[in-house]
């Protein structure tokens, strides 16, 4: 795209609703498309502008990725989890910590009960962070219940960014040994 092009599309999205378009740009970018839309700066400034804005923001971009790619091997997990014969050798996950963090967060039993008493722990467990796979648990966790403001919205881990939680499958004779299921046997 040419700089006219740019230019163009920029004034296009001004004209057509600058202030639709605005609300969905971050607080950084906001006056910079406000300013070259106004005439005040030129595109080689605005450009200028916003490389910085990004430079200065590597390490929010840096946690974007890694949680989109920590969703993407969730997913596959999931989806792996899935199969009839999975489902019946272990129908339950356990949340646990995935990777080490400077300062771990204290906050994941207030978490797990805030899910559970929403979800009316329908297969999950108040002792330990084990629910079955189909728990409503997962996607209460994933929506933040109990105010929790940073959750994603996912039904699978990360449940909010930064988080570091994942999943291990869970056996299941660990499930009827937690009450969750009432037969062990792998049959």
């Amino acid at each position: 795209m040419t700089d006219e092009e740019l230019r163009e599309k920029l004034r296009e999205i001004a004209r057509s609703g600058a202030l639709a378009a605005a609300r969905h740009l971050s607080p950084e970018l906001r006056p910079i498309v406000e300013a070259y839309n106004a005439g005040e700066i030129n595109l080689a400034e605005a450009r200028e502008r916003v490389a910085e804005v990004f430079a200065a923001n590597e390490p929010r971009i840096d946690l974007i990725v890694k949680t989109q790619r920590r969703m993407a091997q969730s997913l596959g997990q999931l989806v792996a989890g899935s199969t009839p014969g999975q489902l019946r050798r272990y129908p339950a996950w356990r949340l646990v910590r995935g990777g080490t963090r400077m300062v771990p967060r204290a906050d994941w039993q207030r978490r797990w009960i805030a899910a559970g008493s929403e979800s009316g722990w329908q297969g999950a467990c108040k002792e330990d962070f084990v629910a079955l796979k189909d728990s409503p648990i997962w996607a209460a966790l994933g929506q933040g219940a109990g105010g929790f403001r940073d959750a994603i919205g996912n039904p699978f881990p990360p449940f909010a960014f930064g988080s570091g939680m994942t999943w291990q499958r869970v056996s299941r004779d660990e499930c009827a040994a937690l009450g969750l299921i009432e037969e062990a046997d792998n049959g």
